[in-house]
């Protein structure tokens, strides 16, 4: 509320009409307030006048200025409490089984008028796709022949340069012949199983984990160990360490920093922890930190590679992440492996386009690349907490919410003996997918979650799923 005594004066009456703007939903939470030009035009007012009714709202916290970018209606403080539950069960070692997950997706596959909540996506206006189709037609004018002939094995030596130089800004100090450009991180994990791992070893995971991990873990025939991680917090390190002193295992694949579903961030002192403790077994750890980029605030979050001393993290990332899908780049940094890696990727015979590789490779050298990622995170972070803002409004109290400074999902907490797949079942009624919590791991301690894509732009008929899931969630309690 505005103090009654400006009421009588100009910047005071508009001050209060955008209040009543705000309060009444017309200006969302993130939304950027009208310009001091057309606020001037609209309401006949003077320069001097919106101005100070516009720091009249900044000074009640109803919105906020950011730098070159004017007035912005400032976000909720949100009410729902962050997740407490880790994965149910005692670690151990166990064939990868997924026929229920089959089954599962099988069902939730019919048609729904979307799948902004369902699926991992960003918002295709976010990625430097103009940006991009030039530099790649600079490339094919200049070379003719680029499209004809095959990719080489390695990859393109201007893009590992490139990848090599970046290398520092992730606390890092790679050299560029031992990056290996592939068609995306998955290629990348599945390679590094294939030469560290047999069928029937032990692969430990981080619990709950992307989906498609675990499909890769069943096509190699690997057994899993599957790790409690925090929904906030992380992978739990002092578990990891009890489950190393009760079970042989062969490799360990990570993420720390925003991975599926949670969008978790490990502190740095765990994940040094967490390095030294798998060096002291002779434990390879093989690292997808594909979502890192994906930070929230000024500062990237390290890698686990930059605290590897002895050479035993292997790092992956997928390039097409934050250029577009399209794309398909990917790469691996494969240190005392890259003899090995190069002989089993060659035997494929399948590379990355080079027209790809020289684009991104130009891109990065432009100094475009840098740019493109901040205004890439400042799109996301604002469509992360539209899309949180709106659970906050439409699911019920006994909600709880993952509140990770990253990364593109919310992981949604619901009462134990909820069932997300019934929720599901519900919604798919009325046109609306997510992911429910059990296809996220092997044992089913996550059916009472539910993860939502928050990375689109967000739009009335997001707004109106996530209103028809918190209504059918409320019913269902």
């Amino acid at each position: 509320m505005l103090p009654e005594d400006l009421a009588d004066t100009r910047y005071g009456e508009l001050a209060r009409l955008l209040c009543e703007r705000i309060n009444s939903g017309q200006l969302k939470p993130g939304d950027r307030m009208p310009s001091v030009r057309e606020l001037c035009a609209a309401h006949q007012a003077s320069p001097a006048t919106v101005t100070h009714a516009l720091h009249l709202l900044e000074d009640k916290g109803l919105i906020e200025a950011r730098p070159r970018s004017g007035f912005y209606v400032r976000r909720r403080q949100g009410h729902l409490k962050a997740p407490q539950q880790c994965a149910d069960l005692e670690p151990r070692p166990q064939v990868v089984e997924l026929s229920e997950h089959r089954a599962l997706i099988r069902e939730f596959e019919r048609s729904s008028r979307h799948d902004w909540l369902a699926r991992a996506h960003i918002d295709p206006e976010l990625f430097p796709s103009v940006a991009f189709q030039r530099l790649m037609t600079n490339h094919a004018r200049r070379d003719p022949g680029l499209l004809a002939r095959p990719g080489r094995c390695g990859g393109a030596s201007a893009l590992r340069e490139q990848l090599a130089r970046r290398s520092q800004l992730l606390g890092c100090d790679w050299r560029a012949d031992e990056i290996f450009i592939t068609h995306d991180e998955t290629e990348a994990v599945g390679c590094f199983l294939r030469l560290l791992t047999k069928p029937g070893d032990v692969v430990a995971i981080q619990s709950p984990c992307n989906p498609a991990l675990l499909n890769l873990l069943d096509t190699f025939q690997l057994q899993v160990l599957e790790i409690p991680a925090h929904p906030c917090d992380g992978l739990s390190v002092d578990a990891l360490a009890f489950a190393l002193k009760r079970e042989k295992v062969t490799a360990c694949i990570f993420s720390a920093n925003y991975p599926n579903p949670t969008g978790s961030l490990l502190s740095d002192r765990d994940k040094q922890r967490c390095v030294q403790l798998l060096a002291e077994y002779g434990i390879a750890l093989i690292e997808d930190d594909t979502s890192g980029e994906f930070y929230f605030g000024q500062q990237r979050p390290l890698p686990f590679k930059a605290f590897d001393e002895t050479g035993n993290v292997f790092y992956c990332a997928d390039l097409s992440a934050v250029i577009g899908p399209g794309i398909g780049l990917g790469f691996a940094v494969t240190g005392r492996l890259q003899p090995a890696f190069e002989y089993h990727m060659a035997a494929q015979g399948t590379f990355a386009p080079l027209l790809f590789q020289r684009a991104l490779a130009s891109l990065m050298d432009s100094g475009q690349f840098e740019p493109q990622l901040r205004r890439l995170r400042r799109g996301i972070t604002d469509n992360v907490a539209a899309h949180r803002d709106a659970v906050e409004r439409h699911f019920p109290a006994q909600t709880r919410m993952a509140c990770a400074p990253g990364g593109i999902f919310l992981w949604l907490e619901m009462p134990r003996g909820f069932d997300s797949a019934q929720l599901q079942r519900c919604a798919l009624a009325e046109g609306v997918r997510f992911a429910a919590g059990r296809f996220f791991s092997v044992e089913n301690s996550f059916s009472n979650c539910l993860r939502l894509n928050a990375g689109n732009r967000f739009q009335p008929d997001i707004d109106n799923a996530i209103a028809t899931l918190g209504r059918l969630a409320a019913a269902m309690l």
